[in-house]
């Protein structure tokens, strides 16, 4: 039986860059038609290794799929990490089916031992504070700690009828082509390719790839590292590739946390487990750098229930209102 194992290169990276609108990878952004000639073109590499590599994703596993959510700010709603402890790793399987009963619970991603990043979004402060509070009473759960705001951009303007009847055609086919979504949704394919990159530009509707780093033979691991004011970020990004050349930074393209702290995240794949002392001491005896914090990525998380809910409150006559995003109860 053949390995299905992805090896990872240095061209996925490069794709995976060129996949998001803004030129800036995060958890918004990313755009999954962007075809492969486009990407080729810009890679300046021929057409079929981009489509071989793409298709070898999908092979693995390691692209399941991709899930589509609403900015949370078209309700009115903002979003928030949370990073949860659990009180033993066995615990996670039952309490990921806990976490998507929670109202507001909408993504995430699974760390190797006892810990989980969760994705909330409520109608404010106070909001994300109860529901992190809620999570820390779940079975399972050993520690919450407080949520991290996402600082992520309003929506160019409100949804109208026929931008919802995009959303959930997108949403319960993602990567269907615009021609079949556009016949889906009764429009023409102009229409359709207009009306789609209006949401992605305006920041309305965000591509969030359902990764399972299990399919890559070797650790993903999410770095993040704060750094002395007055560091560049790009000059200790630069010095970690030249050691690491597998990796990912992420970018101030969309959703983000606290900007008041100054620091990078990246995403590094290692040659193996053995490495990880190795690349937090390396990176922690960089100039500029005042602290780094290592997780080993197992895969993406999606609790999909809040947006099909939420979507289905619009869909149900309360999405042409012109007045601006509304505040559910």
């Amino acid at each position: 039986m053949p390995d299905s194992t992805l090896q990872v290169t240095p061209l996925d990276l490069d794709i995976f860059r060129e996949m998001y609108r803004s030129g800036g990878v995060n958890l918004s952004g990313i755009d999954p038609r962007l075809n492969a000639t486009r990407i080729a073109k810009r890679l300046k590499v021929g057409r079929a290794r981009v489509a071989a590599r793409v298709n070898a994703w999908d092979a693995s596993g390691f692209l399941s799929r991709y899930d589509v959510w609403l900015n949370p700010a078209v309700y009115g709603w903002q979003g928030a990490w949370v990073n949860v402890r659990v009180d033993h790793p066995r615990s996670k399987p039952a309490l990921l089916g806990r976490l998507a009963l929670v109202d507001g619970v909408v993504g995430g991603v699974e760390l190797l031992g006892d810990w989980l990043g969760v994705g909330i979004v409520a109608p404010d402060d106070g909001a994300l504070d109860r529901t992190a509070n809620l999570l820390r009473g779940l079975a399972g759960v050993r520690e919450v700690e407080p949520p991290v705001r996402w600082r992520a951009p309003p929506p160019a303007r409100p949804l109208t009828p026929l931008d919802v009847r995009i959303v959930q055609a997108l949403r319960e086919n993602p990567t269907a082509t615009l021609r079949a979504t556009a016949r889906r949704v009764g429009v023409s394919t102009r229409t359709m390719t207009r009306r789609y990159g209006d949401l992605l530009d305006g920041w309305a509707v965000w591509f969030v790839p359902a990764f399972d780093f299990r399919a890559i033979g070797t650790p993903v691991v999410s770095v993040g590292v704060t750094l002395h004011r007055g560091t560049d970020p790009d000059t200790i990004v630069r010095r970690i590739r030249a050691r690491y050349p597998l990796t990912l930074e992420f970018r101030d393209a969309g959703v983000s946390t606290d900007p008041e702290v100054p620091g990078v995240g990246i995403v590094v794949l290692l040659p193996s487990s053995a490495h990880l002392d190795e690349l937090d001491r390396s990176i922690a005896e960089l100039d500029g750098v005042s602290g780094v914090e290592l997780s080993v990525m197992v895969r993406i998380l999606s609790f999909p229930d809040w947006f099909d809910r939420h979507l289905a409150g619009l869909l149900g006559g309360r999405a042409g209102r012109a007045a601006g995003p509304r505040r559910d109860p």
